[in-house]
C-alpha cells in the first residue's frame, strides 16, 4: 500500500513537472518568438527613422550648397554682362586706339583686383589672337606686354565661344589651367566664360574671355563637408571625375594623366543609378548615397532679385551639359550604427536580459515601458531640434504685435543686433531701424493689415554698437476674429548684395579715366535737376588744341591733362553743380541757383584758372592748356536738356572760332 502510494506520487509529480515544463516551453517559445519578431520590427523601424533623420540633416547642406554655387555663377554672368556692354570693346577691336586700350586695361585690372576671382581676363580678336590680357597674381594685377600675347585660335573655348550668337555665353567645364601646354602648379581650377563681342552692325568682331578661379569656391565646399557626419562629400563632373573629394588624391582625373580613377571605379554599384537620375537616395551594401544634380547656371533656387532679372546673357546648352555636376554625400552604415541603440553595449545587455530572465507579463510590461520611453525621448528630441532650428537658423525670425512691438525674436537676429532678449522684447521694432527705414517699415506694417503675406521689403537695421546692415524682410499676418493681430517675420542679411549693386552702379555711372560722371549718368542727373528747377544754367567746355597734345606728347600725357581738367573743374564748381565728361575732351556742367551773370562769371573764372595753371607732367615736361566755354540758361519750363545743349554748342563754337580761351553766352555775344 505504501509502495503503491509512493509510486503514484512520483508519477503525478513527474506528470506535473512535464506539464509545467511543456507549458513553459510553449509559452516561452511563443513569447520569445513574439519578442523576437517585435524586436526585428522595432529595429527595422528605428533604423529607417535613424537613416531618415541623418539624411534630413544633410538636406539643408544640399540646398545651401546648391544656392551658393548658383549664386556665385550668377554673379559672374552679371560681371561679364557689365563688361561686354562697354562700347570701348568694339571701338578697340575695330580701331585699335591707344586710349581705348588703356581704358580697357584699366577696366579689366579693376575687375581682377576688385573681385579676386579672375585669374585671367582676355580680349581676343576674330582670329583668336590675344589683344589684351590681364593676369591676376594675388595681390597684384599684371598687364601682359604685347610681345607676350598668345594665339588662342585652337583652344576649345575660342572655337566654341566665337560661334555663339549675341547674348549667348560659352562656359567651359571646370578644369586645371594650362599655360603653354603645361598644367600650372599649384593647381588652378578654372571655369572659362566666353562671349562674342558684337558691333553695331551685328557682326562678331572678337571674343571676351574671363577665367574664373574656382580655388576658393572648392575650398569653401571642402570646409563645409568637413563639418558633416563623416566628411565624405563629393562633387563630380558629368564624366564621373572628382572635382572635389575627401580623398584629394582622386581629384582632377579629367585633367591629370596620373589620376585615372572615376566615381564608378570606386562605387560601381551606385554609379548607374546616380548617373541616370537627377536626385535621389541609393542604398548600397556599405552605406547610403544622397545625390543631387547641380547645374550652376540654373538660378531657380536663389530668388529673383532685380539684379538677377536684369541679366540678358544666357548660357549655351553645351555649357550647361558639361557643367552638370553632381553633389554626393556618402553615409556609411558603420557611422550610422555608432549612433544606433541596438549596436551599443547597453542595448545588447537589455535584449539578452529580456530573453533570459523575463516572464511573459513582465516582458510585455518592459516592452510597453521601453516603447513609451523611446516615444518620449523622440518627442523631446524633435522639440529640441525645432527650438534649435528656430533659434539658430541662418536667418532672423521675430514676431510683432499689431502696433509693431516685438513679441519674440530668435537668437540669430539677437546676435546680429547685439541686444539681449530682455532688451528687445516689448520694444518697437522701429527702435532697431535707421531713420530712413522707419517710414518703409511703417508702410510695411500698414500693408500687413490688408494682405496676409508680404515679401522682399528691404530695411536698414541699426545695431547696438552703431553699425548698420541691410535685410530683406518677409512677413505673414495672423488674424484674430478677422483682424490683424500678429506678424511672423523673417529677415535675411543682404548687405553683400546691396554693396555689390552699389559697386556695379558706380562702375556704370563713372568715367573710367577722370573718375567723374560719364555721359550716361550726366543725362540721368540732368533730367532730375530739370524736373525740380526752372532756373538752370549749362556750360559746355572743350579743351583747346587738345589733339596737338596727343600728337606731340602722346595719349598718356593727354590722359593726364584730362584728369587735371576734371580735377580743376570740380574745385571751381558750386556744391549743387553736376560735372561730367561727355566726350573725348568735352565736359559739361549743369547748375541751378545762379543767374545769367553769375554763370558767365563762373565760366570766365574757369577759363582763367586753367590758363594760369601749367600742368607739370614730369621734371622735363610742362603742358599748358586753355578752355573754350559756351553757356546758356533755361528760358522756360518746357525746355529739355537737348534744347540747352544745342544753344550751348553754338556758343562754344563761337568761342572756338573767335580766339579760344574764352567764355561766350548763347544770347549776348553771338547775337552781337
Amino acid at each position: 500500500m505504501t509502495k503503491n502510494t509512493a509510486n503514484d506520487t512520483d508519477i503525478e509529480s513527474h506528470s506535473f513537472t512535464a506539464s509545467v515544463l511543456r507549458r513553459f516551453i510553449w509559452i516561452y517559445l511563443l513569447i520569445a518568438t513574439a519578442l523576437a519578431l517585435t524586436l526585428v520590427y522595432v529595429q527595422f523601424q528605428y533604423t529607417q527613422n535613424l537613416e531618415k533623420t541623418m539624411l534630413a540633416q544633410e538636406e539643408a547642406f544640399v540646398t545651401s550648397t546648391t544656392q551658393a554655387l548658383q549664386k556665385e555663377m550668377q554673379i559672374q554672368l552679371m560681371v561679364l554682362q557689365m563688361v561686354t556692354r562697354s562700347k570701348a570693346l568694339v571701338d578697340f577691336l575695330e580701331n585699335g586706339t591707344l586710349s581705348s586700350k588703356k581704358g580697357l586695361e584699366s577696366l579689366f585690372s579693376n575687375l581682377a583686383s576688385t573681385f579676386f576671382r579672375y585669374d585671367q581676363v582676355r580680349l581676343l580678336d576674330i582670329e583668336g589672337k590675344e589683344r589684351i590680357r590681364i593676369n591676376y597674381i594675388n595681390p597684384s594685377v599684371e598687364i601682359v606686354k604685347p610681345n607676350n600675347l598668345q594665339s588662342k585660335k585652337h583652344t576649345h573655348y575660342f572655337q566654341e565661344g566665337i560661334k555663339q550668337p549675341q547674348g549667348k555665353v560659352y562656359v567651359s567645364a571646370m578644369e586645371l589651367n594650362v599655360e603653354r601646354g603645361e598644367i600650372e602648379f599649384p593647381y588652378k581650377p578654372v571655369i572659362r566664360f566666353a562671349t562674342p563681342v558684337i558691333n553695331s552692325e551685328g557682326k562678331t568682331v572678337g571674343l571676351m574671355v574671363m577665367n574664373y578661379l574656382a580655388t576658393e569656391l572648392l575650398q569653401n565646399f571642402r570646409d563645409q563637408m568637413g563639418l558633416r557626419i563623416n566628411g565624405q562629400g563629393m562633387l563630380i563632373d558629368p564624366e564621373g571625375y572628382w572635382i572635389s573629394n575627401h580623398d584629394r588624391s582622386n581629384e582632377w582625373g579629367g585633367s591629370l594623366d596620373t589620376v585615372s580613377q572615376k566615381f564608378q571605379d570606386k562605387y560601381p554599384q551606385a554609379w548607374p543609378t546616380i548617373q541616370k537620375n537627377d536626385s535621389g537616395i541609393y542604398q548600397s551594401d556599405h552605406g547610403i548615397f544622397r545625390y543631387v544634380s547641380i547645374n550652376p547656371f540654373s538660378l531657380d533656387s536663389i530668388g529673383k532679385y532685380q539684379a538677377e532679372r536684369a541679366i540678358n546673357l544666357s548660357v549655351s546648352e553645351q555649357s550647361r551639359q558639361q557643367n552638370n555636376w553632381k553633389l554626393i554625400i556618402f553615409l556609411p552604415y558603420d557611422v550610422m550604427n555608432e549612433s544606433s541603440f541596438f549596436y551599443k553595449p547597453v542595448g545588447r545587455v537589455i535584449i539578452a536580459s529580456l530573453f533570459i530572465g523575463s516572464a511573459a507579463i513582465l516582458l510585455l510590461l518592459l516592452i510597453m515601458s521601453e516603447q513609451k520611453r523611446r516615444r518620449l525621448r523622440y518627442d523631446l528630441f524633435i522639440k529640441n531640434e525645432l527650438i534649435d532650428l528656430y533659434e539658430n537658423a541662418p536667418c532672423g525670425y521675430h514676431s510683432l504685435d499689431k502696433n509693431g512691438y516685438v513679441i519674440k525674436m530668435n537668437q540669430t537676429e539677437l546676435s546680429w543686433l547685439g541686444y539681449t532678449r530682455d532688451e528687445v522684447v516689448g520694444s518697437s521694432f522701429t527702435d532697431f531701424l535707421t531713420k530712413g527705414s522707419v517710414p518703409v517699415f511703417e508702410q510695411f506694417l500698414k500693408n500687413l493689415h490688408l494682405d496676409e503675406t508680404i515679401e522682399g521689403v528691404v530695411l536698414e537695421v541699426q545695431c547696438k554698437d552703431g553699425h548698420t546692415f541691410f535685410v530683406s524682410t518677409s512677413a505673414t499676418s495672423i488674424l484674430e476674429k478677422g483682424y490683424f493681430a500678429i506678424a511672423r517675420t523673417s529677415a535675411f542679411d543682404i548687405t553683400e548684395r546691396i554693396e555689390l549693386e552699389k559697386r556695379l552702379d558706380h562702375i556704370a555711372n563713372t568715367d573710367v579715366l577722370t573718375e567723374i560722371s560719364n555721359r550716361r549718368h550726366f543725362f540721368k542727373q540732368a533730367s532730375q535737376m530739370l524736373e525740380s528747377n526752372d532756373h538752370v544754367s549749362l556750360l559746355m567746355i572743350d579743351a583747346d588744341h587738345f589733339k596737338s597734345i596727343n600728337d606731340n606728347f602722346g595719349h598718356d600725357v593727354g590722359d593726364l591733362v584730362l584728369k587735371f581738367i576734371a580735377a580743376s573743374l570740380q574745385k571751381a564748381l558750386p556744391e549743387e553743380a553736376i560735372l561730367a565728361r561727355i566726350g573725348g575732351e568735352e565736359f559739361a556742367i549743369l547748375t541751378s541757383r545762379i543767374n545769367k551773370k553769375d554763370t558767365l562769371e563762373l565760366a570766365n573764372n574757369i577759363c582763367e584758372r586753367l590758363a594760369n595753371n601749367k600742368i607739370k607732367i614730369d621734371d622735363q615736361l610742362t603742358v599748358e592748356i586753355t578752355l573754350s566755354i559756351g553757356t546758356t540758361q533755361r528760358i522756360n519750363a518746357n525746355e529739355d536738356l537737348n534744347d540747352l545743349l544745342k544753344r550751348a554748342d553754338v556758343a562754344l563754337y563761337f568761342a572756338k572760332t573767335t580766339g579760344r580761351n574764352k567764355a561766350v553766352q548763347s544770347t549776348d555775344e553771338i547775337e552781337a
